[in-house]
């Protein structure tokens, strides 16, 4: 096992937090492997990636900001581990027997126990001399490791990190600017909803474990739907960013979902282990054990496999042919006003994002909500012009939303970028064309890749006096920067 040491430390709050983090993740592989406990190991190990690739998107934008003069390399060095263990995962999933299995961890163990000593005494120190006596750096709230490997912070330390952060706010602004300038160093502000409490006292269990699946699934839509309503966006918005469409959706999983997951004898069993009338749609998946995870999985998965579009022949033709449930599930989702939402015809491309949105084995709103932080913080550092003292290289913001794609479904990538769109000034529907650039060399291969980006900008392009107004306002956001320049350059900061 590691302990943690203060020689450990590089100065860095957030980047300390992280370190110990990381420790603690590492040690649970040991007890995992001790224990023979191995689908624990396998959700560390999964847990061991992703917590890994914030760390290291954070710790990289750290030391861009601080022109560390060995970033490259350093990053070199995360690339390299990361596809180790992405490497070991899949042997791991590979083994046949618990044998394989735990030569497989214990091989994990070592890389991972020898790199965090190397990496944090040796290399992480090299730049803990950059990290001035007290960064601008807001640490992350001490966080635990559940059976399942996930990160979750206490009610209290969510509080006392909304605290720290709403105080740091208060202290963003630093010049006195004159009334015209002054609200280029305000913090942007947009609409961050919130789900109401989880319900409960429900007629049936069965009604119960709708509710609860279709609270999972509200989980992830929620993020989706934050928005800045300063922003003049004239086309209707992506149907994952409608709570018109969430509500619709509850419809779907209802009539055309739930009866599949229903049929399970495991599900209804269920109701006869845990005193459920007393429970919450929160509290109802801390009974659900790791083969009802896969059971309600399962069901889930098999029902909208069956609304998918089939392939028959006609002639020397294949064609994809509609199920009369399908129809019936395009009517359902249609939007009342074709102003509430954009929704595509519903082909099999539609269907894989709706089975996306359920995964009983994870809650995704904490990592959505990390992976967000990270990109909030690269946007400000490297477009936010309030942003002074730690700037970002050009492409940082672009750079960490490429990386946030690999810890969530592929189906999201989409509707990640969107989310930006709808929440940053600056992220326009000229960067999304040439963000798109990054992920195909052609319009086909990026449409393969982000099909929904796709079409919004195909909408985009049959109207060319939104990229003329955007054209306008980068303009006159430029000629304003100058302007704050200038009279920036005469100023020095308020005490």
């Amino acid at each position: 096992m590691i302990v943690w040491r203060e020689t450990m430390s590089v100065g860095a709050p957030a980047l300390d937090a992280d370190h110990k983090k990381l420790v603690e993740v590492v040690n649970l592989v040991e007890r995992g492997i001790e224990q023979d406990a191995w689908p624990q190991v396998a959700a560390v190990i999964d847990q061991l990636i992703s917590f890994g690739q914030d760390h290291f998107t954070r710790e990289e934008a750290i030391m861009a900001s601080l022109k560390f003069p060995e970033t490259e390399a350093h990053r070199k060095l995360h690339q390299e581990l990361l596809a180790k263990l992405r490497l070991l995962r899949e042997k791991f999933a590979a083994a046949g027997t618990d044998a394989e299995r735990k030569t497989c961890a214990q091989v994990l163990g070592k890389i991972m126990q020898g790199w965090l000593m190397d990496h944090l005494l040796k290399h992480d120190m090299k730049y803990k001399s950059f990290i001035p006596a007290k960064p601008a750096i807001a640490a992350q709230p001490p966080e635990s490791v559940t059976r399942t490997g996930i990160v979750h912070a206490s009610d209290e330390e969510v509080a006392a990190g909304r605290k720290a952060r709403l105080e740091a706010r208060s202290k963003d602004v630093e010049y006195a600017l004159p009334d015209n300038l002054a609200h280029l160093l305000k913090r942007m502000e947009y609409v961050i909803p919130e789900l109401p409490p989880p319900a409960r006292e429900f007629d049936s269990f069965e009604k119960f474990c709708v509710a609860a699946i279709c609270r999972r699934v509200d989980k992830v839509l929620v993020f989706f739907q934050r928005h800045n309503p300063g922003l003049q966006l004239e086309l209707p918005t992506f149907f994952l960013a409608s709570p018109a469409f969430a509500r619709k959706f509850h419809l779907a999983i209802e009539k055309f979902i739930f009866p599949t997951i229903w049929e399970s004898r495991q599900v209804r069993v269920l109701s006869t282990s845990f005193d459920w009338a007393s429970e919450d749609t929160d509290s109802f998946w801390e009974h659900v054990t790791r083969p009802l995870e896969q059971c309600l999985q399962q069901g889930w998965n098999m029902a909208w496999d069956d609304l998918r579009l089939i392939e028959v022949r006609k002639g020397t033709q294949r064609v994809l042919q509609v199920k009369d449930s399908t129809k019936a599930l395009r009517e359902v989702l249609k939007p009342d006003d074709p102003g509430d939402y954009d929704m595509p015809r519903i082909v099999n491309r539609e269907i894989e994002v709706f089975k996306s949105l359920m995964d009983p084995a994870n809650d995704w709103s904490e990592l959505l909500e990390r992976s967000w932080r990270i990109c909030n913080d690269l946007y400000e550092q490297e477009k936010d012009p309030r942003v002074f003292q730690q700037r970002a290289r050009e492409g940082a913001f672009r750079d960490g939303l490429l990386n946030a794609f690999n810890r969530f479904p592929p189906e999201w990538v989409d509707f990640i970028v969107l989310t930006c769109h709808r929440v940053f000034p600056r992220v326009t529907t000229s960067f999304l064309e040439r963000f798109a650039t990054n992920l195909g060399r052609s319009e086909a291969e990026r449409e393969s890749y982000i099909p929904f980006t796709i079409r919004y900008l195909n909408q985009v392009r049959e109207r060319p006096d939104i990229q003329q107004r955007e054209q306008q306002q980068e303009i006159e956001w430029q000629a304003t920067m100058k302007e704050l320049s200038d009279y920036l350059a005469n100023r020095t900061p308020k005490d």
